[in-house]
């Protein structure tokens, strides 16, 4: 059976392997509509079949997820004859859902039913903070605090853990996987607190039987997913740092009962002396120290991740260096795991788990991306970002903001509309090469432009960034 070069076609899903695809059809003369995705939302791209044009069809790439995403965009209303497959070389053929899924979901439905009943014959006690894959800093914190108030309450409950912290590994009350007591503590958990957004069948079955607290993890600049296009979802509680989110981006991508802005649990470092931090997963405040006397005062680069694959970032390091050497100053890099993997690689780099400092370079290091930065983000001269969310957490530093946008033409075009307007989000200087950002950079740590402190304090104000250490105040509404 072939397709119609002229029917409207809609790729799924909507990241790198999904555009890929769109761009080999549209090569070949197929008629794309655009991209169908379960959880991104944004321009050109649909989450259900009422979205779709007339006629239209699926064509999903394939790969690890091409059940899971079958699966979901079934649920959303597409029928089984509008689902295709395509490989790598763009050879399309109908979908067919495999009999082993169905046995899977038939099993979770089980499962979910067993779990409830259980669920509504077990006494409530204790709190239970959950995350997968790895423990985020707004959890971790939060967890931390409410355990050292009140000892017998918190639970951690962590699933298929790709991290091993050190303070941990001692506490009774951390748990991983849905062993005998991990599975207890969800039948019996008051709360289910989280930090982030996850789609297996585990968190979706504990979030629809356990009020959830939902932490997140940042403001954000592009657009994200949420959870509103789940009509089963309904947290009790969203928190963010910022009142302005929670009234007008927030509730249009997540759904819960209420939006509070206590801060965030990582931001809490920011308004802290260094001895009162809490520097669980974090490079130590002794080698931090070491660093500042050995090559200067940090400045601390964190880029986010592209999503598209192209994740080199244009930064000649030993021109870097050198620069760095003149000022006395240290940079810090903190990437994404991935593109941190890739570095380390690149300049043969042993130990991703601790600081390195870069070979040849000694003024450039490499921070481990597993581990929190915020306790030395806090101790920074200034911040380098592009779109990401750390920039609005650290509008509480009062300290330069500088924002390296060198692919934004790139960004967004394949990004779509961000959430909020560069006026809310830009607040510091914008660059667009190494030679831009290194002159910007002195104009800053000499002296900071009264413009540029101007647009710092327009934003803390318009945004209403929470001042207020969030860790008590979010274990005080938890325990409510």
């Amino acid at each position: 059976m072939t397709i119609d070069k002229l029917t409207p076609i809609y790729i799924a899903p909507a990241n790198p392997a999904g555009k890929a695809l769109t761009d080999l059809l549209r090569q070949q003369g197929y008629n794309i509509a655009g991209l169908a995705d379960n959880l991104k939302q944004g321009q050109n791209i649909i989450n259900n079949s009422a979205q779709a044009l007339p006629g239209a069809i699926v064509v999903i790439a394939a790969g690890s997820f091409l059940h899971a995403v079958a699966a979901g965009l079934l649920l959303r209303g597409f029928n089984k004859s509008q689902l295709w497959v395509a490989d790598s070389r763009a050879n399309i053929k109908t979908y067919r859902l495999p009999l082993s899924y169905r046995f899977k979901q038939a099993a979770t439905t089980a499962i979910t039913l067993v779990f409830n009943t259980l669920r509504r014959c077990t006494p409530r006690a204790g709190y239970l903070y959950y995350a997968e894959d790895f423990f985020d800093s707004n959890v971790l914190l939060a967890y931390r605090e409410h355990r050292r108030r009140y000892p017998q309450e918190a639970w951690l409950l962590g699933r298929k853990l790709r991290q091993q912290i050190t303070e941990l590994q001692n506490d009774s009350h951390v748990l991983e996987g849905l062993s005998g007591a991990g599975f207890w503590r969800c039948l019996t958990a008051k709360k289910l607190i989280v930090d982030h957004e996850y789609t297996g069948k585990t968190f979706s079955l504990l979030r629809q039987a356990i009020p959830v607290t939902q932490l997140w993890h940042g403001l954000p600049y592009k657009a994200l997913s949420g959870n509103i296009h789940y009509p089963h979802v309904c947290d009790e509680a969203f928190i963010s740092s910022s009142e302005w989110f929670n009234k007008h981006i927030f509730p249009k991508i997540f759904r819960a009962k209420q939006y509070l802005a206590l801060g965030y649990p990582r931001n809490d470092a920011l308004l802290q002396p260094a001895e009162q931090r809490d520097w669980i997963n974090a490079e130590p405040l002794s080698l931090l120290r070491e660093v500042q006397q050995d090559t200067g005062d940090i400045i601390v680069y964190a880029p986010t991740y592209r999503d598209w694959g192209d994740n080199d970032y244009p930064l000649d390091l030993a021109e870097l260096n050198t620069w760095c050497e003149t000022h006395r100053v240290s940079f810090v890099l903190k990437f994404h795991p991935f593109i941190s993997r890739k570095f380390a690689d690149a300049m043969r780099l042993d130990n991703l788990d601790q600081l390195q400092q870069l070979p040849g370079l000694p003024h450039i290091y490499l921070y481990p991306s597993g581990k929190n930065v915020y306790p030395w983000l806090a101790d920074a001269r200034a911040l380098i970002t592009d779109y990401s969310s750390i920039a609005y957490d650290f509008l509480l530093s009062n300290k330069p903001i500088i924002y390296y946008q060198y692919d934004i033409e790139k960004y967004r075009e394949l990004r779509g509309e961000t959430l909020v307007d560069d006026q809310d989000f830009i607040a510091g200087s914008l660059v667009n090469n190494q030679a831009e950002l290194q002159v910007e950079l002195v104009k800053q740590l000499a002296e900071r432009p009264a413009l540029q402190h101007q647009k710092l304090h327009y934003l803390v104000v318009k945004m209403n960034v929470s001042s207020k250490l969030a860790i008590p105040a979010i274990v005080r509404y938890v325990r409510r």
